[in-house]
């Protein structure tokens, strides 16, 4: 048997079992409800959930879509591949391990505190945390800890449901930096909303010397 023919039928059997597909090359400006726009223009059937794809709370391009069935992965496929953005090629290809994507069996997990390992927060669909509630701040210069950025906070509702609602950010491993980054969840949309507004391209602290601070909504 050859490697192609071995190929293709892996392919064939992957396309047929899976109930997610991940689509490549969408605008990094791009949010979860743009893409859901885009879906529902091209007529894809099935779709239960799409979920921007993060990794280190950065967004990455693609989107995850979940299907009802595995039925509808192939249709799928092949209809989201004809949605059309100028400047991008879209590409979607069956997810055979969701797994690797940090991808939950349940989409109730999705940004479940109690069953998401705090080390891999901010990888994989909404960054495994609650969309347009959730904001991230970097730049924060020096090794902070929380209590170093309560200064932003005052005033804001914090998610009552959450026993950690201010996070700090781990930095990837093999990577260095000189600055900290924090990822706040807040009580609902508009609060998150106002903090970026308060937060975003301020000082730190209002040091003259310090650097601009970056704050940005989960989409």
């Amino acid at each position: 048997m050859s490697n192609f023919f071995r190929q293709s039928q892996l392919i064939r059997r992957v396309t047929r079992e899976a109930q997610h597909v991940v689509v490549r090359d969408l605008p990094i400006s791009a949010t979860s409800r743009d893409v859901r726009k885009m879906i529902q223009k091209a007529e894809v059937k099935g779709v239960v959930d799409v979920s921007l794809f993060y990794r280190h709370f950065r967004p990455t391009g693609k989107a995850i879509l979940t299907m009802s069935l595995p039925e509808y992965t192939r249709d799928a496929i092949r209809d989201a591949e004809e949605i059309i953005v100028p400047g991008h090629h879209i590409e979607a290809d069956p997810i055979d391990e969701p797994r690797s994507l940090n991808i939950p069996e349940n989409l109730s997990d999705i940004a479940n505190e109690d069953v998401t390992d705090p080390s891999q927060l901010g990888t994989g669909p909404a960054a495994r945390v609650p969309e347009r509630k959730t904001v991230t701040i970097s730049g924060v210069p020096g090794k902070k800890s929380i209590k170093d950025i309560q200064y932003l906070l005052r005033g804001f509702r914090l998610a009552p449901d959450r026993q950690y609602p201010v996070r700090l950010i781990h930095t990837p491993m093999k990577k260095f930096t000189l600055y900290s980054a924090f990822v706040v969840f807040l009580d609902s949309e508009s609060e998150a909303q106002r903090l970026v507004r308060s937060a975003h391209l301020t000082k730190y602290k209002n040091m003259e010397e310090a650097p601009l601070l970056r704050a940005h909504l989960i989409y």
